[in-house]
């Protein structure tokens, strides 16, 4: 598979005196992306004192879309004889072109380069990559951090010089939706990029927020459990579990509600203008289910990893969820043109072998009309109710659990398959829309008919 890419070199470098700057970037590598990528190289630190650098490599997606892929390079001594010089390489991947990668950045590890000239000039780079491959980590502590990663938190070890070969375990045990939205840094001399994995040279005097799990679960093995209810004082501990479990059955037990939500029948009148008023009971703290910190994180990365899978929306990522779904609500909807009465009732009673696809995208834009906005409170509300009203805003009845919505609104709000042009447009002009507006959804992971 061949990726493009584009590049840009930033770095302190003994042939010149112009201390930090841009070396080289090719011609297609945009003005924001150059911008949010300096930015992250800046955050990278300064080595503390007695750490030599040593080459590392780290990946994150930038605010403005691409993914950053970036080498970092150890240049001795900077233009004023300071030691310490750094230079950084940076990849940047469309983040449609970082998943077909399988999400994995050390697949364009070979691409970095190491030496640079006061000549150096860069162009688009096509490389060519091999399908990801899982894989059983052998280390037990790369199966404890890839457990981590994927109930949502994150993971800073401390080391005394780059873990690429841990970080490359890790990711090769990793789901894909994990992969997905996980940042990494093999080595690094601050965290101000917030890295979902980072070794650091030291972890005192480095803030970490409670999504980072204690080191000390990471590095030290746990102990041995006997099973049985002996082990837990006579009860047994409920596990939580995993990612793809949850959203397999949260998908299967909703399957029948949204193939019921195709059926046919014609757009005036078939929905409720409003959300259904709250019925939730008067005492609402005891009624509002209460998140885990795991929990928390988990819904937040899967609402990312939502509003990353429909990048044709320009939703972009954004960290908070509040303001990830609310510019999800507003900009995934269908605003265009409908068939009116008298041509659903005509095209009903055509006999063109394009009638009942054409019939079904009809149906289909509906989940997605903009009739059943957020409610004003929208902000105040908590995150399980925020999911709640997010979901019947397109006309979707949520499962119970919060944690399962994000899954079930990219399973409903996918397509099944390529969305083909028909010449009913040229009678029905409308159906141009739809096939517009159904060609930019993402489509289901499983396959399935057109």
């Amino acid at each position: 598979m061949d990726i493009l890419l584009e590049q840009l070199v930033y770095g302190s470098f003994p042939f010149w005196d112009r201390g930090y700057d841009v070396l080289a970037r090719s011609p297609g590598c945009r003005a924001d992306w150059t911008a949010d990528a300096l930015a992250a190289c800046r955050q990278f630190g300064e080595a503390p004192s007695g750490v030599i650098p040593s080459p590392a490599l780290f990946a994150l997606p930038l605010p403005s879309g691409p993914w950053a892929v970036v080498g970092v390079e150890p240049q001795g001594e900077d233009d004023r004889g300071r030691p310490g010089a750094l230079a950084f390489h940076a990849l940047l991947v469309e983040a449609r072109d970082y998943r077909k990668a399988g999400s994995d950045p050390f697949a364009f590890a070979g691409a970095l380069r190491r030496d640079w000239s006061a000549e150096t000039s860069l162009d688009a780079l096509i490389w060519t990559i091999e399908p990801h491959k899982a894989a059983t980590p052998a280390d037990p502590r790369a199966r404890r951090i890839a457990e981590a990663l994927g109930r949502g938190r994150r993971v800073a070890t401390e080391s005394a010089g780059p873990i690429d070969a841990l970080a490359r375990e890790v990711w090769a045990a990793l789901p894909e939706p994990t992969r997905r939205r996980a940042s990494v840094a093999t080595w690094a001399f601050g965290n101000a990029n917030r890295f979902d994995l980072v070794a650091l040279p030291r972890l005192a005097g480095v803030e970490l927020d409670r999504s980072y799990v204690d080191p000390a679960s990471i590095d030290e093995a746990p102990p041995a459990v006997t099973s049985g209810p002996e082990a837990t004082g006579g009860s047994t501990p409920e596990v939580p579990r995993p990612l793809p479990l949850y959203r397999a059955l949260a998908v299967a037990g909703l399957a029948g509600a949204v193939a019921a939500g195709l059926a046919w029948r014609g757009w005036e009148g078939h929905r409720s203008p409003e959300i259904p008023p709250d019925r939730s009971p008067a005492n609402q703290a005891e009624a509002e289910p209460t998140l885990s910190p795991e929990t928390r994180a988990r819904i937040v990365a899967e609402l990312e990893a939502l509003a990353d899978r429909f990048e044709a929306f320009e939703v972009g990522p954004i960290g908070d969820p509040t303001a990830l779904m609310g510019r999800f609500s507003a900009r995934v909807r269908y605003r265009g043109p409908t068939l009116s009465t008298a041509e659903f009732a005509r095209l009903r009673a055509e006999s063109d072998p394009d009638r009942d696809r054409a019939l079904a995208w009809h149906e289909r834009v509906k989940d997605f009309a903009d009739d059943r906005p957020l409610p004003d409170d929208f902000a105040r509300l908590p995150l399980p109710r925020q999911l709640d009203r997010l979901a019947r805003s397109f006309h979707l009845e949520p499962p119970a659990r919060p944690e399962d919505i994000p899954g079930v609104l990219l399973d409903a709000l996918s397509r099944d398959g390529p969305v083909r042009p028909t010449p009913l447009a040229a009678r029905y002009p409308a159906l141009s829309d739809y096939a517009r507006f159904l060609g930019r959804l993402p489509r289901r992971n499983d396959g399935g008919s057109p």
